[in-house]
């Protein structure tokens, strides 16, 4: 954030970065509680300690720069912007922090977390949502990866964690599509989105899409390539502009 967009730090005014580790006991999880990362160390059977993945630190902390900027209500469409913006941002972190292109990065959230007893690579694919695991225990990954599969529920604050899978492929596509580092013209669109000033608390996916494709002309002119990459990208995944 700061050597990348010139973020200082969360709130932008240099909020110090805390976090909470060792949460709980076996605690499977981790969150942002409005002032902090928290951490658990998980149960050791289906999940490892959250701090092994540099992609879930991220995702946590980028839940506070949404809080700080956008303020995207935690349910809904709008809830899975939220969930989206955290992943997408968690796995530049990572992908900064290897020094991968986008063409290198594996594009997966929470990488390593799972033990070896649990049939998955990772929480979640910007990829290929809805690949990440297939398990006896947890299931199968649900997360759709176009309109076509969005999941109508009341569970997960409708499904946050669910369709978020839809914008985050929308990203992946972008950044596939212009090839180089995501973190560079599809990270600054993204981050340009989030940090604007215009995007509505109860965003849905349409408004969230059309906002990416005028930051993209804002930086980048109307016709250019990141502006063709964002509205295809949104496009695949069935998501009107």
């Amino acid at each position: 954030y700061a050597e990348v967009f010139g973020r200082n730090s969360i709130d932008g005014r240099g909020l110090p970065l805390d976090a909470t580790v060792h949460f709980g006991k076996l605690y499977d999880n981790a969150f942002w509680d409005g002032r902090q990362m928290v951490f658990g160390d998980g149960d050791g059977e289906v999940f490892e300690r959250f701090t092994r993945s540099l992609s879930v630190i991220g995702h946590e902390l980028t839940h506070g720069v949404t809080q700080h900027t956008a303020g995207m209500a935690y349910r809904n469409q709008a809830g899975a912007l939220n969930e989206s913006m955290s992943d997408v941002f968690g796995a530049l972190v990572e992908q900064y922090s290897k020094q991968e292109s986008a063409k290198e990065a594996s594009w997966l959230i929470g990488e390593g977390l799972f033990t070896a007893q649990v049939e998955g690579s990772a929480l979640r694919s910007l990829r290929a949502p809805g690949t990440a695991y297939d398990d006896d225990v947890l299931g199968k990954d649900p997360q759709p990866d176009s309109m076509d599969s969005y999941v109508r529920t009341s569970a997960d604050n409708g499904g946050v964690h669910i369709n978020s899978g839809i914008p985050n492929r929308a990203f992946y596509l972008t950044a596939d599509s212009l090839g180089g580092n995501a973190w560079d013209a599809p990270g600054r669109i993204w981050y340009n989105t989030l940090t604007g000033g215009t995007m509505p608390a109860t965003a849905t996916f349409s408004v969230f899409a059309r906002a990416t494709a005028a930051s993209a002309v804002e930086l980048f002119g109307t016709g250019s390539p990141e502006h063709d990459a964002v509205r295809q990208a949104w496009e695949t995944v069935k998501v009107k502009l």
